[in-house]
């Protein structure tokens, strides 16, 4: 019998040849076969840049290509000016994890060259940013290092072993785990460290000493008893450079020029595109971070002329060039392998929101395990500290024309270069000329407006995310995201023991519907319709026994001809042990009161699930019929031949 509701045909009129799947539908099913070679990219992608190049691109290579075409002059621009964007930005990253400076460049270079070779985000430029360096810093403090050569190696060990997890969940194809993380927990975890950041780099816009201090509520408080300490030329330098980096991404995201000629700011600034001076300024925006380091190195420079002291400079870096280590596994290691798992997973997302985006938008295509793969385990003998994708770079990247990972080893050359020739001149550099890079990059991963949509969208996402950002403030931001984690999970748990349970009539087109919703909807004779949109486990076995009674009871009252409930399996993909037995129960139940259960559009996995634990015999003994669509559950009630019903049903599991 063809299904009105479902516009489909019955399984018993399908042709038979199709019980085995097609070969070129089970690549659909399985996700593609795994090919050695996709474990190094280059293998694949440089064969058609050097098509691309001499103008030979194949068929293939422009669908793999997407709407990112392969250009040379595009990668080259991209890398070099990416590189520029880099060197001062890596150098403060390493400020905020508390290492030396030099820490920074080591960070910047291995782990680029290496991605180049490994990652599949055509786009993406990997390096320290402030969000890994927060977590890198605090899981130090943790483990209660202090003296420079401690942190060093402490973040080298780190380092190694968040590549090795992340290379665990690669090879064991595990990039699933992090669907986990919800985006309200990430917004508020993000949030909090924004503002940790922050604040944390406060003392050197200020120029006041202070103790690095382990809670985020130590250092606001710590740094409010020394404002009165502070030091008036380092303020002047850090505020305007901070205003500075402030008014060139509000200009970026000004809009439109009729948005730009109607505020009273920004029209006094240029507002189309096509002109040279928007273009100017448009670079001086995009390489902002440059830009404040060389007004901030020339700032200090004519401090220092004039005899002002007062301003810290970052002094002695102890650079030598690139050397190899090998970092230590000793007993402190141990304690930092649930920072380095958090800092693997909150890297990896931090990769795919900003890199996976890029390649939608191009629509080229990406590998998620693969890009674990693409480790930073390589900086760890470098004495580098953990890394990941960068949102700032990564934009800038793309705007100047990158268009494969040869960009990202172009920008790794730049910070090769930079460690063996302009260290003497970086160690003049004014603190507080770093501090705004840090602080500006800590407001852009703030989400305050989250909160607020999560609000009025999701009352208990709201909770769990209010939650999270206070334990991270109150805590750290390690136990921030373990308890955002935790009560993310602890909610789908409950949404799963708790279904949308509804009972239907039935409406104008032939569908049934919630009658709370539509309470228009009619019941056919002799019958009650019962829709559960969940799985059927353990968890909500019992609720649905308890709903499907009472459902009946009620049905009883306001028409005693009512004799079968028909439960509509649409929403049910599947069951555990505990699901189908409960099903017997039910049915049990319902012979007891004379009435009848009918299980109606039952997939696959859920049928598979009753005749593998043999449920649908005993359902049978007990008058319970199974049906393959509504139609056929609706006949039966009105004294319809069950054989026909119960023969989809078996066609259906014998094609599983």
């Amino acid at each position: 019998m063809a299904s009105i509701e479902e516009g489909v045909e019955s399984p018993r009129d399908v042709d038979p040849e199709l019980n085995q799947v097609p070969d070129a539908w089970r690549e659909v099913y399985a996700g593609g076969k795994f090919q050695v070679s996709s474990l190094f990219p280059p293998l694949t992608w440089a064969p058609r840049y050097l098509r691309s190049l001499r103008g030979q691109s194949t068929e293939e290579d422009v669908d793999a290509m997407g709407d990112l075409p392969y250009s040379a002059k595009g990668d080259i621009i991209a890398g070099l000016t990416v590189g520029l964007m880099l060197v001062p930005q890596c150098l403060a990253f390493a400020l905020l994890a508390g290492l030396p400076i030099r820490a920074g460049l080591y960070a910047s270079f291995a782990p680029l060259v290496l991605y180049s070779l490994l990652g599949t985000l055509r786009q993406l430029q990997v390096g320290p940013t402030a969000l890994m360096s927060l977590l890198t810093g605090q899981a130090l403090d943790g483990v209660l290092l202090e003296t420079e050569s401690a942190r060093m190696a402490g973040a080298a060990t780190l380092a190694l072993l968040v590549g090795l997890v992340s290379l665990l969940l690669g090879v064991l194809r595990f990039g699933f785990v992090v669907d986990f993380m919800s985006h309200s927990v990430m917004s508020a975890f993000c949030t909090a460290s924004g503002i940790i950041i922050a604040t944390s780099q406060l003392k050197h816009v200020l120029g006041v000493s202070m103790y690095r201090h382990k809670y985020w509520w130590q250092t606001a408080a710590d740094l409010v008893k020394k404002i009165p300490e502070t030091d008036a030329a380092t303020a002047v330098l850090g505020i305007t450079l901070l205003a500075m980096l402030t008014f060139f991404k509000a200009w970026k995201q000004a809009g439109s020029p009729e948005k730009r000629s109607k505020h009273i700011i920004w029209r006094c600034f240029p507002k189309h595109k096509e002109s040279y001076a928007f273009r100017g300024l448009k670079l001086c925006a995009d390489l902002s971070s440059v830009l404040c380091v060389v007004i901030g190195w020339v700032w200090g420079y004519i401090y220092r002329q004039a005899g002002i002291t007062s301003v810290k400079i970052i002094e002695d870096s102890k650079s030598d060039g690139f050397s190899f280590l090998v970092p230590v596994l000793d007993s402190t290691a141990g304690d930092l392998i649930v920072p380095a798992v958090i800092i693997a997973v909150v890297g990896f997302l931090e990769t795919m929101a900003v890199g996976g985006k890029m390649a939608s938008e191009k629509r080229y295509s990406y590998d998620a395990n693969q890009e674990l793969l693409a480790s930073d385990v390589g900086g760890a003998f470098m004495g580098a500290f953990p890394i990941t994708g960068g949102f700032s770079r990564t934009a800038v990247n793309s705007m100047f024309g990158a268009s494969s990972q040869l960009a990202g080893g172009l920008t790794s050359l730049l910070v090769l270069v930079a460690v063996y020739t302009i260290m003497p001149v970086v160690e003049l550099l004014p603190l507080s000329a770093l501090a705004p890079l840090i602080i500006h990059g800590a407001i852009g991963v703030t989400d305050f407006k989250g909160l607020i949509t999560t609000f009025h969208g999701n009352k208990l996402d709201f909770l769990i995310m209010l939650f999270t950002l206070g334990v991270s403030l109150g805590l750290t931001v390690k136990e921030g995201l373990i308890t955002g984690v935790s009560l993310s999970i602890l909610k789908l748990t409950y949404e799963v023991a708790l279904p949308n349970l509804a009972v239907c009539g039935q409406v104008e087109d032939g569908s049934f519907r919630d009658v709370r919703y539509y309470p228009e909807g009619q019941f056919p004779a002799n019958c009650v319709v019962v829709r559960m949109d969940a799985s059927l486990s353990f968890a909500n076995s019992r609720r649905l026994q308890e709903f499907c009674l009472r459902a009946m009871s009620v049905a009883s009252k306001k028409d005693p001809t009512v004799t079968h409930l028909i439960l509509d399996c649409k929403g049910v993909n599947g069951s555990d042990m505990t699901g189908v037995e409960a099903l017997e129960k039910l049915a049990v139940s319902l012979e007891k009161r004379k009435k009848c259960l009918v299980l109606a559009n039952l997939k696959a996995p859920f049928t598979q699930a009753m005749f593998a634990a043999g449920v649908n015999t005993h359902l049978q003994k007990h008058g319970a019929h199974l049906c393959w669509n509504m139609p056929q559950a609706v006949a039966l009630a009105s004294g319809g031949d069950p054989a026909e019903a119960l023969q989809s049903v078996q066609d259906l599991h014998s094609r599983v």
